[in-house]
């Protein structure tokens, strides 16, 4: 999973980058997307929180954005291999705390089988793990999401648009 490559040099065109991570435990799921946009009229950065009864969105200055080949930041969040770390406290919510990851289980093959190789594609996804050790925890508005030898999965979405059918809407 190379981040650098996934955003750095936006062209100038419209585009955009995510990344979903799930934390999954018997009881509780919490998924964290992070995100970066660049449009013709803005350029910024979201973190999205899904809980199980509830979703919350924090948007970011693009200049909150950074990223090296083994983690990305959006302000004082980090997010990478290695786990997440959340500090995030705007009007809307508030959401702290950290997990750590186990090992990555890749897929063995590109999950855009050979629409990888269509150039003009809206959309390019990408499979990170399909399952992974989570442990820690995430306090989303003083409501504890605790981890411990719990499952978790990233993926990742990147190009000029998502496509409408994907979002349910």
């Amino acid at each position: 999973m190379t981040y650098a490559s996934s955003s750095k040099g936006f062209p100038k065109r419209s585009y955009f980058c995510g990344w979903y991570y799930r934390c999954q435990s018997d009881s509780q799921t919490l998924a964290i997307i992070p995100s970066v946009h660049k449009t013709k009229d803005s350029d910024f950065c979201t973190i999205q929180l899904i809980t199980d009864t509830q979703a919350f969105c924090a948007r970011f200055p693009y200049d909150d954005f950074q990223e090296d080949d083994d983690q990305i930041r959006i302000g004082n969040n980090r997010f990478g291999r290695s786990g997440i770390s959340l500090d995030i406290h705007v009007p809307e919510f508030h959401a702290a705390g950290a997990v750590r990851f186990g090992a990555f289980t890749p897929i063995r093959y590109d999950i855009m089988g050979p629409f990888q190789f269509v150039p003009f594609m809206q959309c390019r996804h990408s499979v990170y793990s399909m399952r992974h050790r989570v442990d820690g925890e995430i306090r989303v508005n003083g409501v504890p999401y605790i981890f411990q030898n719990a499952v978790g999965y990233v993926e990742g979405d990147r190009g000029r648009s998502f496509p409408k059918e994907y979002s349910g809407t």
